[in-house]
């Protein structure tokens, strides 16, 4: 807009430098095509199929948050039609306004969670799933639509052959098009991207469609969004057109897409005639819809026990404007539904609407309050011989194997189970809605989609792929049947969201806590798999920092790994089966205070119990007590108390005590143990250390998630080769009740005063 007539453009040197006819025509055009794409690539990454799927109060919710809208859009514009010009009293006309108000779109809503960090939130799956539903019966409003206006222009001869090109159009397209995918998809091998030659064609199928379409009489978007619906989402042909179109079309095409508006914006031209004649019965449609949505909306969420705040949210959510509108409004101009004052009035409208309930969305609803517990989910706080629930979550099976490694040495037994939900993540690509699975219930789905496949070799789903990682989960839950139970999930999300997966994921099955793998870039180290995946750690950091339960991050060296590598071929060439315990490994708990401490103490305790496990606690104390919290240090001796009483003729547990100055002293402490060749170094991250003991360290820290100790312990200068295990304490949310606006809407509650009062 700050390049259109409203501002810059309404000087005539910055027009002939910047914008003579002839640029016009070719940005308007590159605009165009910017528009086009862009909803193909939406309409690519969404999966169809999960409308059969979404909640039937989703469905109800949707139903009602257009219906509502569309009376009283449709009531406000029948009243004012002896106001409005000849163009826009039409009843075609007013039934586009009426419907384009009344139905939210879903690249709209997927683009502006996505910019907000919300597309993983329970409301923001809320939002795409009901958008979703009101986009599409939207498909079949559009063609609705074109038809009144074709009835409008030419008659019944007209309206006719307009439908015979729809079905014409639409049987080609499922027939012909959909199955030319299918084999595309067929033709690429496992783990690779689709041929280059595919993707250049289908881009090109992009601008053919919309030639047919707007040659058809429908809206020429209708064409991409088709195409894009038929893709099949995600890999190996939704991620291979993300990969390979997404930044050129976000980054050079979209913004000719924005210039073009702005070019057909113009304030200038809202005066008291064009205000009477043609702009308040549009601006009071507007108002109507955008209040009637928003108050539809939240009730019906209300209606079906969702928190009031998440209602509100929603209710904003579900009037969020953006591209898709836009080029609707594009479309009435060439329709001559509205003029370029009333085009004017809808993307101010669309840009005033989309700028408050950005921000009111970001204050009303935080992805993180749902993981706050005020109960005890800790390793502390789980009593002994008795089931603990743990998370575990991998990106790949390299890290996969580490720590299966650590859970071998955490000793489930029959009377002390693990129950594991063991959840893979998987970076979100060629998908717009992000996917969490539940395998076991997914079991008989695929199944069903084996069998379709042995009926039709040609058909080929991502089921069908095989995934190392997913196979790992299985054998290991084979293997330890009898003390472990394993459940297998995979989450697609994007990277900075993959936290609330995982903490959505504890809080549900009551986890006692989260182990996650620590990956760095080790550069330093010969191995081929030099670079790590330095992605995963945001996901930790935002773990650690909004996690219900408690987490451990295990950084895996390789050592334990090798090690029980070696066991098992000794075990498999040997007769003897006492060679089994041929080797123990050397285990230290770092003990510095503080409930993270303690938390690795319990954790240490349990490994204890491992016969092949040797283990070494070491507590440091501050010279003269400087420093201490009286409360932590009760705390604290009450613990080491009860792990000393209760090994005290456990001969491979050790217990010993280090006094020390200052950070230093700690260092160098620490520095001299590493002579002992431990296997595994346990700590607790940094919650109640005493801050003397410390002093000085933490300017040398580089990574904070795995706290000042850990990091130094893990570090290359440090130059041990055992792994390392850091621990963090839940932090539990001591706040009272969440009030109205975080609670559920309760109906006697609220009435309750009002019958007493007239008892």
């Amino acid at each position: 807009m700050m390049i259109g007539p409203s501002m810059l453009g309404g000087s005539r040197n910055f027009n002939y430098y910047l914008f003579p006819p002839i640029a016009n025509y070719i940005c308007a055009n590159i605009g165009l095509m910017g528009f086009f794409y862009f909803l193909f690539l939406t309409a690519a990454k969404t999966d169809v199929a999960s409308i059969g799927r979404a909640p039937r109060k989703h469905k109800y919710i949707a139903a009602i948050g257009v219906i509502v809208p569309i009376i009283c859009v449709g009531a406000v514009g029948m009243a004012m039609r002896d106001k409005m010009d000849e163009n826009l009293k039409k009843l075609s006309s007013i039934g586009g306004i009426m419907f384009a108000l009344a139905f939210t779109s879903f690249p709209v809503i997927y683009s502006v969670l996505r910019d907000m960090n919300l597309l993983n939130s329970e409301v923001g799956k809320f939002a795409m799933s009901v958008a979703l539903l009101g986009d599409m019966a939207g498909v079949y409003v559009i063609v609705i639509f074109e038809a009144m206006t074709q009835a409008d222009g030419g008659g019944a001869y007209a309206l006719f052959w307009f439908l015979v090109s729809v079905v014409i159009f639409a049987a080609f397209m499922l027939l012909v098009v959909r199955r030319a995918f299918d084999w595309i998809v067929a033709q690429t091998p496992e783990g690779t991207l689709v041929n280059q030659n595919y993707i250049v064609m289908i881009l090109m199928g992009v601008l053919a469609s919309c030639f047919l379409t707007d040659m058809f009489g429908l809206s020429i978007a209708v064409g991409p969004i088709w195409l894009g619906l038929l893709v099949p989402h995600g890999p190996p042909l939704g991620s291979t057109l993300a990969v390979r179109s997404e930044t050129f079309i976000y980054e050079f095409l979209m913004p000719f897409s924005y210039a073009l508006v702005g070019q057909g914006t113009n304030i200038h031209y809202f005066s008291d005639e064009t205000w009477r004649d043609q702009l308040s019965p549009l601006f009071y449609m507007t108002v109507v819809g955008f209040i009637t949505k928003f108050l539809s909306t939240a009730a019906a969420a209300l209606f079906f026990k969702v928190p009031t705040r998440d209602s509100l949210t929603l209710g904003l959510m579900m009037n969020l404007r953006g591209q898709m509108d836009i080029l609707v409004y594009l479309h009435w101009i060439d329709k001559r539904i509205v003029g370029f004052p009333g085009f004017t009035v809808m993307v101010l409208h669309s840009v005033v609407v989309t700028a408050v309930s950005t921000p009111l969305i970001s204050f009303l609803y935080d992805p993180t309050r749902p993981y706050r517990s005020s109960k005890h989910r800790t390793i502390q706080h789980t009593p002994q011989n008795t089931e603990m629930g743990l998370v575990l979550a991998v990106s790949n099976r390299e890290t996969l194997s580490g720590l299966i490694t650590f859970l071998d040495f955490a000793y489930p037994t029959k009377s002390s189970p693990l129950s594991i939900f063991a959840v893979q993540l998987v970076e979100l690509a060629g998908r717009a809605t992000p996917l969490f699975i539940d395998h076991e219930q997914r079991r008989e789905e695929d199944e069903e989609e084996y069998e379709e496949e042995e009926e039709d070799p040609d058909r080929t789903t991502q089921s069908g792929r095989i995934d190392q990682v997913q196979s790992a989960f299985k054998l290991y839950q084979e293997k330890r049947d009898e003390c472990v139970s394993l459940r297998a999930y995979t989450a697609h999300a994007p990277k900075r969201l993959m936290y609330q997966d995982i903490c959505e994921l504890a809080l549900a099955k009551k986890a006692a806590f989260i182990l996650l793998p620590y990956q760095k870039e080790r550069l330093e180290d010969a191995a081929p798999t030099e670079l790590r995946d330095s992605g995963m750690l945001s996901v930790n950091a935002d773990v650690l920092e909004h996690t219900p339960c408690s987490v451990c991050i295990y950084f895996d060296k390789g050592r334990l790994k090798n090690a029980v590598v070696r066991l098992s071929m000794d075990v498999q060439h040997s007769t003897n089966s006492s060679r089994m315990r041929q080797e123990t490994y050397r285990f230290v708990v770092l003990f510095l205070g503080g409930a993270d401490n303690r938390e690795a103490l319990h954790l240490a305790d349990r490994m204890s119990t491992n016969p092949d496990v040797t283990l070494t606690v070491i507590r440091f104390l501050a010279f003269n007590h400087e420093g201490e919290d009286e409360r932590e240090k009760k705390l604290d001796d009450g613990v080491v108390t009860w792990f000393w009483v209760k090994n005290e003729g456990n001969d491979r547990v050790s217990y010993k005590e280090v006094v020390v100055k200052n950070g230093a002293e700690t260092l160098a402490a620490i520095q001299a143990m590493n002579v002992n060749d431990y296997d595994l170094w346990i700590t607790g991250r940094r919650e109640g250390i005493n801050p003397k003991i410390l002093e000085g360290l933490s300017t040398w820290s580089e990574d904070h998630q795995l706290g000042v100790i850990g990091d130094t312990v893990a570090g290359s200068v440090f130059a041990s080769e055992g792994s390392v295990l850091v621990v963090q304490q839940q932090v539990r949310n001591q706040k009272g009740g969440d009030g109205f606006l975080n609670g559920k809407f309760d109906y006697k509650s609220f009435l309750s005063p009002w019958s007493h009062s007239h008892n």
